[in-house]
């Protein structure tokens, strides 16, 4: 009885030494170890995402902390003492210090939102909000400097910096907002579709479609004219009437993706169930009808 229990253990390791051993067991532990790989990278990306606007917010706060004492000197009257002075230089410089990195900063959560519409997605209202702070702060800072200015030289010399830094600030909200367009512009681009319908020969003559009398009409895939279509987007469109009786679609189309059915007047509409997986071949619809 120990010899065949010894011998049924002695079978078992060598299974699985096979298996171990085999191109499908290293296949999966490959694309195991590149998984877990990806995880451990999208989750030190998020740790450090996290980091750096806890680090901004931190950074913003010492801002605002600043701004309450520079207030109370811009509202003051009289000459300043010298203590006075080097105190609100001292302020202005740190300040003008920590919005520039928070700027850098700014600009690398730009940059990751920019590049990776996933995860980071969930930042961008976070990452918005810091734009309109940083732009905000640096607006409220250059306008007490002015305020000051008049009581002393030394602070009206700062003036240069904080300016130079307010406009850049400005020049990042329009690269933001042209950015913003040009990603709107490239959606739009990415979900406009095409279609038409007509006769066999409507189709010809718009030269859609080539073939002839017994032979089969075949869809050209090149040359053809999107001014002879109708544009739609394709998130908004879920039916399409084709105001016929017959209809047969000609471009290519995954079979689960719509259906052909008849409204009230036997016509023939196309009902889109899937509209993603309906334009995913091709963004031009081609029917026949009559």
């Amino acid at each position: 009885m120990k010899k065949l229990l010894v011998g049924c253990l002695c079978l078992f390791a060598l299974a699985s030494c096979n298996v171990k051993n085999s191109d499908e067991y290293k296949a999966l532990q490959a694309q195991r170890d590149s998984l877990m790989q990806i995880s451990a990278q999208s989750n030190s990306e998020l740790e450090e995402t996290n980091s750096l606007i806890n680090e901004i917010e931190e950074n913003f706060r010492q801002i605002r902390e600043a701004e309450k004492y520079l207030t109370i000197e811009s509202k003051s009257k009289g000459e300043m003492s010298n203590d006075t002075k080097t105190r609100i230089k001292d302020n202005f410089e740190m300040v003008n210090e920590i919005l520039k990195k928070n700027k850098a900063d700014i600009d690398k959560l730009n940059q990751k939102l920019k590049g990776n519409s996933g995860q980071m997605a969930a930042f961008k209202k976070t990452i918005e909000n810091l734009n309109a702070e940083l732009t905000e702060r640096a607006n409220t800072i250059s306008g007490l400097q002015s305020a000051l200015a008049t009581r002393d030289a030394q602070i009206a010399a700062l003036q240069t910096d904080v300016q130079s830094l307010t406009e850049n600030v400005d020049n990042l909200n329009t690269q933001t907002a042209e950015q913003a367009s040009k990603i709107k512009q490239q959606d739009k681009e990415l979900n406009t579709a095409y279609y038409m319908f007509g006769t066999s020969k409507e189709l010809k003559e718009a030269k859609v479609v080539t073939g002839g009398f017994l032979v089969s009409s075949k869809l050209l895939s090149e040359g053809i004219e999107k001014s002879k279509f109708i544009k739609v987007d394709i998130r908004d469109v879920q039916s399409i009437p084709l105001y016929d009786k017959k209809a047969k679609v000609l471009s290519d189309h995954p079979k689960d993706s719509y259906s052909l059915e008849k409204d009230v007047n036997s016509k023939v509409v196309i009902k889109i169930t899937d509209y993603k997986r309906f334009w995913s071949l091709t963004k031009f619809l081609v029917v026949e009808v009559g």
